[in-house]
């Protein structure tokens, strides 16, 4: 599994080709030309505003560009959620040969009887003597002796228990390069008996039929390199983690869906629910070190998005499948344990920048490496849309005394009640669009509505109020990342935390609400940072409640219409 080099193009000789999809070309188009329409519509209509005094100011000609810049990735949304409401499951076909699948499950100090029993679970619902052959290999790069010794008995016991199982168990000594350099180490030593690769994450759960399903498609297609599937969050024990579900379930999957059909061939890779082939994925995807040292540099956190893009180059397809229906993920409990997995994300995903440009990657490839760093890089768009709305608007309030042309953006320096409403409709359509979807696939019985309804609201008001936090903590991790702090690789944070702990956590955001507050109340800055101080204020109480029991407010049926 050579490394590939980041400064010349590579074409594996083995790649069969891809046939290109008159139906994927016409979603693609429609889904990146829509925002880019909007994008200028809307630009142009805050330039025309702003200028109707006669002059426009380079604090206003700045903010309509980043809006405008802001307001693309907006439109997207909309447009693959739309996407999303006319998705229609592919047909199936029997392969004409099986494959020998390698379940793949990398461990780092998680839980070992549950997370080596879901694995096992898997595989022992799936037949044994049917198209595919599958074995479960147990990666570990667990740190702990005495977790270790955890994981050994769990396999020991499961082993008893399925004794016609093949169950594998390894752990390194080192774990060199992670996760990543955990899977490589494994295809260069095991690889070459196996023809494909399930990996899983800890926290993975998946159904046979999907497995088989997706297993039969990588045998069907001789060009597919991988196949992704859009995994579901499972309810798991805490508010938080019920909302996530919630919200993966109804809009999630239909965003899932609608990302499917514009990507085509070149679709992505989540780095868990998903069948690699091996052979594919030896000869193409190996990943050498950045220049330099974190977190800039060194090895690659975010290695999926970056696997994907090299796949791709050298041939092979990577395909979504939302068909693959029954593949579930687990997300943290708290939201504490959300932003410290964010600080690690936000650190991979920004070293994608250096390579947008590595030669011979497929202009989609480079458009997901971008997407991921704007993941983060948008908290930085905003805190510079926020600014300069209030420069502009302390220039407007400054000016009030002086004569004003009638009407003119002075006399009125708040933009009108039709662009703020093109705005909130555009934050808000993707949710409706996956509202829509998920009643359409799976109906809603009248006595199940008020439940749901009650569920929609309380998700759109937790994220709303939360997304300010959200903005300062990714903030702080991009600043992080600039400062040269490296923070590594660390294992999800569970357990609720105490109110010492909350307190010092969310210090930062806190005390930055009350300022703005302070500030808003006594007309130093705009009346339009108040609601963003006031969400910032309430950011420990509401923390408090994300990690208490789900229990305690909301019932999640995993089959049913409520979450």
């Amino acid at each position: 599994m050579p490394d590939q080099s980041l400064t010349a193009s590579f074409r594996d000789p083995a790649a069969p080709g891809l046939n290109k999809s008159r139906q994927v070309l016409a979603c693609r188009a429609f889904v990146l030309l829509l925002p880019i329409c909007g994008t200028v519509a809307l630009t142009g209509h805050w330039i025309d505003w702003f200028a109707m005094d006669g002059r426009l100011t380079m604090a206003e000609a700045l903010l309509a560009g980043l809006s405008g810049f802001a307001f693309f990735w907006m439109v997207l949304s909309v447009g693959t959620a739309a996407l999303g409401l006319c998705w229609k499951p592919r047909s199936t076909a029997l392969p004409l040969h099986g494959l020998k699948v390698a379940i793949l499950l990398p461990m780092y100090g998680e839980p070992a009887a549950e997370t080596i029993g879901n694995a096992v679970q898997l595989l022992a619902s799936l037949p044994h003597k049917g198209r595919h052959a599958f074995a479960l290999h147990i990666l570990s790069d667990t740190r702990s002796p005495a977790a270790a010794l955890l994981e050994e008995a769990a396999v020991a016991a499961n082993r008893r228990q399925y004794p016609g199982l093949s169950l594998t168990y390894r752990r390194r000594a080192r774990n060199i390069d992670y996760k990543s350099g955990n899977i490589r180490d494994w295809v260069i030593t095991e690889g070459h008996a196996h023809d494909a690769m399930l990996i899983l994450d800890a926290d993975s759960v998946m159904g046979f039929e999907t497995v088989i399903r997706m297993t039969d498609e990588m045998a069907r297609e001789t060009g597919l390199g991988l196949i992704q599937t859009i995994p579901r969050i499972l309810p798991g024990k805490t508010v938080w983690q019920g909302l996530q579900s919630f919200a993966s379930k109804v809009y999630g999957t239909n965003m899932g869906r609608g990302l499917a059909m514009w990507t085509g061939s070149e679709g992505n890779f989540l780095g868990h629910n998903a069948l690699v082939r091996i052979k594919a994925f030896a000869t193409s995807a190996g990943l050498p070190y950045l220049p330099g040292v974190a977190p800039r540099g060194g090895v690659i956190l975010s290695h999926d998005f970056v696997e994907a893009a090299l796949l791709r180059r050298a041939g092979w397809g990577v395909q979504m499948m939302p068909e693959a229906e029954d593949s579930h993920e687990d997300t943290p409990e708290t939201l504490i344990g959300h932003l410290k997995r964010d600080q690690r994300w936000c650190q991979g995903n920004l070293q994608h920048i250096r390579l947008i440009l590595v030669p011979g990657l497929h202009p989609l490839s480079r458009f997901h490496l971008l997407q991921g760093a704007m993941a983060y890089l948008s908290s930085v768009w905003w805190l510079l849309l926020l600014l300069l709305w209030a420069l502009t608007n302390q220039i407007g309030n400054a000016t009030l005394a002086a004569p004003l042309v009638p009407n003119g953006p002075l006399a009125s320096p708040l933009p009108t009640a039709s662009i703020t409403g093109v705005i909130v409709a555009t934050l808000v359509a993707p949710k409706l669009l996956g509202i829509l979807a998920y009643m359409r696939r799976n109906g809603l019985p009248l006595t199940a509505a008020p439940r749901f309804a009650g569920l929609v609201m309380a998700e759109l008001f937790v994220s709303a109020l939360l997304a300010p936090a959200m903005m300062v903590h990714h903030l702080r991790a991009v600043l992080r990342i600039l400062r040269g702090l490296d923070g590594g690789w660390m294992p999800h944070a569970t357990g609720r935390s105490g109110l010492r702990t909350l307190l010092r956590f969310h210090a930062i955001e806190t005390g930055l609400g009350a300022a703005l507050v302070s500030l808003s109340l006594a007309g130093q800055i705009s009346l339009w940072l108040l609601p963003i101080g006031v969400s910032l204020c309430l950011t420990i109480p509401l923390a408090a409640l994300m990690q208490m029991p789900r229990s305690a407010f909301m019932r999640h049926k995993d089959e049913g219409h409520a979450a």
